[in-house]
C-alpha cells in the first residue's frame, strides 16, 4: 500500500441529510439539532457509513481500486458538521481519520 494523507471534503448538515435520504437513514441524530442536544451532543452527527466511505474513497484514490481487497474500520468518535477530517494511510494498510487530535475512524486495508 502507498502511504497517503488526504483532506476529506468538509460535510455539513445538508450533506448528512442528503446521504441519509440516499441510504434510507432517517435517524434524527443526523439532522435534528434539538434531538441531538437531548442526547447531550453539541450538534448533529455524521452517519458512520459516510465517515467510512470518505476514508475508503481516500484509500482508493491513492492506491487504486484494484490494489484493495478489503477494508475494515471502526468509528471511534462522532463527526460533527463542518469538521475537517484528515485521512491517512500507511504502507501496512492502517487507515485513520482524524479531526485535529481526535481519531474518528481506525481501520485497515487488505491488499490484493
Amino acid at each position: 500500500m502507498k502511504s497517503f494523507t488526504i483532506q476529506a471534503p468538509v460535510m455539513g448538515t445538508e450533506q448528512f441529510v442528503r446521504y441519509g435520504a440516499t441510504v434510507g437513514d432517517f435517524n434524527p441524530v443526523h439532522y435534528d439539532l434539538t434531538f441531538a442536544k437531548q442526547l447531550k451532543l453539541p450538534a448533529v452527527i455524521s452517519q458512520g457509513p459516510l465517515t467510512f466511505t470518505l476514508a475508503l474513497d481516500a484509500a482508493i484514490a491513492e492506491n487504486g481500486l484494484d490494489a484493495i481487497a478489503g477494508f475494515k474500520a471502526r468509528i471511534t468518535a462522532p463527526v460533527f458538521p463542518d469538521t475537517a477530517l484528515t485521512i491517512t494511510g500507511d504502507a501496512d494498510g492502517k487507515v485513520t481519520a482524524t479531526n485535529g487530535d481526535t481519531t474518528v475512524l481506525d481501520g485497515a486495508l487488505t491488499a490484493r
